[in-house]
């Protein structure tokens, strides 16, 4: 299996993701929310450029609009305005770790937590995450308590001598020793890994059903029955580090907060927070350590969004905006989910309350193209335009479809007005250079092309590179024709010989 590109309707789920982000602006009630709230809800682009800073950015946005709805709890449009943040932040990270095998490894985990609609179990995402990166915090024990749940025991006693060999002292390895000793039924056995875990945290602890006192308190997590248990003193230590290491979440929680020029403090107060499923704490601290924290901030980060942005959505619904509830579920569907399916029938739903709003219209329109139903995007794409003529995704919409039907004067008709609007949107001046050097353009074609190509537009199978070869060849320009055709095939053969490897590393 090819990570990043598993099941065929992906590719276009995530177009639908990364087109969704232009028209993120939230506009209503935004005068509640402080300046960095403001700035982080119309998108990456506002941004610093410097990533620390933007770190910095979102952590602060975060916990602004974390504050305006303490303001305004009953507020669906507050409640609105951080689901969409949340979702867009979401894309924004879940792109950046599709981008590399061992990021996709923390994709494929985090979507075995449930957050996927594909046919594979949980059981077989957790493999194919431990085997894109078999050095994951945990992830062999994980993949073994889901292996012995499932009554997998063969199974999993492999993956138990695999973590033993590889995370000895990882806390999923001792739950996975835990629910092996009780399914052997050996509880003394058990009840002293769970007493190991219960030292360190109790949120460690695992909630499969068994027999024992421990074992019961465990699976109900009351505060009585654990007061009953005489779990003995954890040493005192001075370092949050040493907690970190020990994965003891409550007393790393319970130090005071690391001060700013401390991102790695930060990262590991995060990832306690998000373990005690403190995602609204947790966010600001990740997102302020995500620079040393690297693709494991991210995991946590993806976590908690999609936490927030349902949380968020059930509480819009219960506010009593329907129409609201149904865009927002509708994009958690495509950006946390990628069900399209599903989230084409919440957006009729939403667009039947509120027939006149462009930007369900356009919502609408992507979903029908994800699934290939074009004249229906096309025809939803229109309506959003007909209600505001500035809808760039619709427009951005009928300009793919009129270049993938070879379509090249109704696509530069849609194109042209994107560029009026953005006039440095660099994947529109490809398109646009595309269109003309099909049409018999070959200077226009060139204007678009020979420019971005030289500034670095991406590449990836040479292509573009291809295309310029032939537009300068009509031009007479013999020499610089050469020299696009070589560069054409060099980049043809360096995807070919990725993709060989992609495919020989995952059969």
């Amino acid at each position: 299996m090819c990570l990043g590109l598993r099941g065929g309707h992906l590719p276009s789920v995530l177009w639908i993701a990364i087109a969704l982000s232009i028209g993120f602006v939230q506009r209503a009630h935004a005068e509640n929310f402080a300046e960095g709230a403001r700035q982080a809800a119309a998108g990456q682009e506002v941004l610093s450029q410097n990533p620390a800073r933007q770190q910095a950015d979102y952590a602060v946005a975060a916990e602004a609009f974390r504050n305006g709805i303490a303001r305004e709890p009953g507020s669906a449009a507050a409640w609105t305005q951080w689901a969409d943040f949340a979702l867009e932040r979401f894309r924004i990270l879940d792109l950046q770790l599709r981008s590399a095998q061992s990021g996709m490894a923390r994709v494929l985990r985090f979507e075995a937590q449930g957050w996927h609609s594909g046919p594979e179990t949980r059981e077989e995402l957790l493999r194919q995450s431990a085997t894109a990166d078999p050095e994951q915090q945990g992830i062999w024990g994980e993949l073994g308590v889901e292996q012995e749940w499932r009554g997998r025991q063969e199974e999993a006693a492999a993956t138990l001598k695999t973590a033993l060999e590889r995370q000895p002292n990882e806390s999923w390895t001792l739950r996975l020793q835990a629910v092996t000793a009780a399914a052997e039924g050996n509880w003394g056995k058990a009840e002293a890994y769970l007493v190991e875990l219960g030292v360190r945290s109790r949120a460690v602890l695992p909630n499969e059903s068994a027999k024992g006192e421990v074992w019961e308190c465990a699976r109900k997590d009351s505060e009585a029955c654990f007061a009953k248990i005489k779990f003995p003193p954890s040493e005192i230590h001075d370092s949050e580090e040493q907690f970190f290491a020990e994965e003891r979440w409550e007393q790393l929680v319970a130090m005071p907060e690391p001060p700013s020029e401390l991102p790695a403090a930060w990262f590991r107060r995060g990832v306690a927070l998000a373990e005690l499923n403190n995602c609204e704490r947790a966010i600001p601290a990740l997102e302020r350590g995500l620079g040393p924290g690297g693709e494991t901030a991210a995991y946590w980060l993806e976590r908690c969004y999609a936490l927030e942005a349902e949380r968020a959505a059930a509480r819009i619904r219960a506010l009593g905006n329907e129409a609201a509830f149904h865009r927002v579920r509708g994009d958690f569907l495509v950006r946390v989910k990628g069900d399209a399916q599903s989230a084409t029938e919440d957006y009729e739903k939403a667009r039947k309350l509120q027939p006149r709003a462009a930007v369900l219209a356009e919502r609408l329109a992507q979903a029908y193209q994800s699934r290939g139903e074009m004249n229906q995007a096309k025809q939803a794409a229109r309506e959003a335009l007909a209600l505001d003529p500035r809808r760039l995704v619709a427009l951005r919409l009928l300009a793919s479809i009129a270049m993938s039907e070879r379509d090249y004067p109704g696509a530069l008709e849609f194109l042209n007005k994107m560029l009026a609007m953005r006039s440095n949107d660099a994947w529109v001046r490809v398109e646009m250079g595309i269109a003309y050097a099909q049409t018999g353009q070959p200077q226009q074609a060139l204007a678009y092309l020979e420019p971005l190509l030289a500034a670095g537009y991406p590449d990836e199978r040479g292509a573009l590179h291809g295309m310029l070869a032939g537009v300068l060849r009509k031009l007479g320009r013999e020499q610089e024709a050469q020299i696009a055709a070589a560069e054409a095939n060099r980049l043809s053969d360096l995807f070919q010989q990725h993709l060989k490897t992609g495919l020989d590393d995952h059969q």
